[in-house]
């Protein structure tokens, strides 16, 4: 980076005045350009300058507090239709949709300024310009930015909020069917296991009418926590209505789902909920189902199934699972199990290419160097306890 696009250290007092003033990347090679802007806008604006356009490009990657762009289009390095290309391009929308005003002087010709029109270009200003012209642009462009980002922050916000049941911290029912319809269609394109459980708080209704909202939200809240912390990271689960939740679990088979669904009814019944001056005591019945998948399966078919099930441990009396685990498969007593190939065999079939050799053992052969996958993670700090934890989880299933 050149030194015209590192400012001068400024004093706490001048840090403070520069952070309450709206913030302007002025663009140019010409040194007297860049000041003559700085002149002009500097007392209203924090004006901040770029030789070129890849010296502007690593600004304005590192400042979001930029809110305009003033661009030459004639420049080393980087020109201005570069920029205006890798703004208009960037990943970061904030970034993207940035107001960029092009500078335009009198060997820029029409064809030049139509170009920069059809890249993105926010506005013109013609060179020289008067003082008038050049606050107006930036007063006006500055305006519309700040207008935009609180409209994307407000956005953002309430996609948050509607995303996240505020009682129990789980998904809402609006994130649930989009969430359970991107994994849907995974599996349709993959042929991936998917099991889709459904739970229900027994005589939750009951226990609302006599203990009150409070104490009833306590109890959703709590049990919300206790869902997520069986659910992996992969796991969908969300709050469907008063007292009813479900999970979508890819790549898990019958019996892993039975073993989770079991798992949380027993946590939940042990379980104290709310104020530990006045703990509420309560039970879940849970239905659930491995379906086979095809392309006319939708979200709403799976969710009805599961409801088939719930119903049946609602009517056994509740606190119980319905959606029995596949019962092995019996062997015959003249046939021999194929035993589970060794580490070394099992690398050498997937070299070979014969994969389905050693699908059906990768759960065994995954226990086998879990010793050496936990010495790894543990070197990983948070994100490999948070790994391990997940795959042991998965392992148990």
């Amino acid at each position: 980076m050149t030194e015209q696009a590192t400012q001068p250290a400024s004093s706490p007092e001048q840090t403070t005045e520069a952070a309450a003033r709206p913030r302007i990347l002025a663009v140019d090679d010409s040194r007297v350009m860049r000041r003559a802007i700085t002149k002009i806008l500097g007392k209203d604006y924090d004006v901040i300058e770029a030789e070129h356009g890849e010296d502007a490009w690593t600004l304005l990657t590192h400042d979001d507090s930029i809110q305009v762009v003033f661009s030459d289009i004639s420049m080393p390095y980087l020109d201005g239709f570069g920029l205006l290309e890798r703004i208009r391009s960037a990943a970061d929308e904030r970034l993207k949709e940035l107001p960029v005003v092009i500078v335009t002087g009198k060997e820029d010709d029409e064809a030049s300024k139509n170009k920069a029109l059809s890249m993105g270009a926010t506005d013109f200003i013609s060179k020289p310009f008067e003082s008038v012209q050049l606050r107006a642009r930036a007063q006006t462009h500055v305006r519309l930015e700040r207008t935009s980002r609180k409209l994307s922050e407000t956005e953002k916000t309430l996609e948050i909020e509607a995303a996240i049941d505020a009682v129990t911290g789980v998904g809402s029912k609006r994130y649930f069917m989009k969430a359970a319809g991107e994994v849907l269609a995974y599996v349709k394109r993959h042929g991936d296991e998917l099991a889709v459980l459904r739970l229900d708080v027994d005589g939750f209704n009951g226990l609302f009418i006599k203990h009150g909202k409070d104490a009833a939200n306590a109890l959703l809240g709590g049990l919300g926590r206790l869902l997520l912390q069986q659910a992996r990271e992969e796991d969908k689960v969300a709050r469907l209505g008063l007292a009813s939740f479900a999970f979508v679990l890819q790549n898990t088979t019958l019996e892993g789902a039975h073993k989770l669904a079991e798992r949380v009814r027993e946590q939940v019944e042990a379980a104290e909920f709310g104020p530990q001056t006045a703990p509420l005591k309560a039970t879940v019945s849970v239905g659930l189902i491995q379906p086979a998948i095809d392309k006319d399966t939708t979200v709403d078919a799976l969710l009805e199934a599961a409801q088939t099930q719930l119903t049946l441990a609602q009517r056994r009396g509740g606190n119980t699972v319905v959606g029995e685990p596949p019962s092995p498969p019996a062997v015959s007593a003249v046939t021999t199990p194929t035993p589970p190939p060794g580490l070394e065999q099992a690398l050498k079939l997937l070299s070979e290419g014969r994969g389905d050799a050693v699908a059906a053992h990768a759960t065994a052969l995954m226990r086998q160097i879990m010793p050496v996958v936990e010495l790894y993670l543990a070197t990983q700090g948070e994100t490999g306890a948070a790994q391990l934890a997940g795959l042991r989880q998965s392992l148990d299933r």
